[in-house]
């Protein structure tokens, strides 16, 4: 949307070219001719069709503009769906390691943590769109292969994350539990750990 108001913003000059002429056309066309006289009138009926053809252009410059506005729109919910369908679907299918950095944000109780971008979890993730850069993408300057960037959940895979995706208890989990949570946690989180 914000692309057709910047495109009706360029032709700002025809659209108001093609306002005048539909409004100058419809106005002589509908004006009464009792209330007209003389060469005014006569003008008017010889020049009738062509006023017609004026009126009838502006007007389908302007529906086209609609139409064309109401097709982007359509296209950009189908994307979205489309995108959020994609997502749901990556989520449900979670490998344990995959859950295992999702599960850094709840355990480390942050929205945004560094990770290792060239891990092969954390890559899958930010490929899928359930990860994303926390503070916009870096610049392509240094290409350094244990790049370790802020990473955060994706606002769209948010509500499809639950506990129950990640393999997590709302309720107080057992001593066993916690241990087994703790010990699926990725490497490069157990070293931050020990550090």
């Amino acid at each position: 949307m914000k692309r057709w108001i910047q495109h009706f913003y360029q032709l700002n000059r025809l659209n108001w070219v093609m306002v005048w002429l539909m409004l100058c056309c419809s106005i002589i066309l509908l004006f009464p001719t009792g209330l007209m006289q003389g060469a005014v009138s006569q003008w008017a009926h010889t020049h009738a069709a062509w006023l017609g053809v004026g009126m009838l252009v502006a007007i389908s410059y302007f529906c086209s503009q609609a139409a064309l506005i109401a097709w982007e729109w359509v296209c950009e919910e189908w994307q979205a769906r489309r995108q959020q369908d994609q997502l749901a679907q990556m989520i449900g299918f979670l490998d344990f390691n995959e859950k295992a950095v999702l599960r850094e944000f709840v355990l480390q109780r942050k929205s945004v943590i560094n990770l290792p971008v060239t891990e092969p979890a954390v890559k899958n993730l930010m490929d899928a769109g359930v990860l994303t850069f926390a503070y916009g993408k870096p610049a392509h300057g240094k290409e350094d292969e244990t790049q370790i960037r802020a990473l955060m959940i994706a606002l769209p895979a948010r509500p499809l994350l639950t506990y129950k995706v990640l393999g997590l208890s709302r309720g107080k989990m057992s001593d066993e539990q916690v241990e087994q949570i703790m010990n699926a946690r990725p490497k490069f989180a157990q070293k931050g750990l020990q550090r």
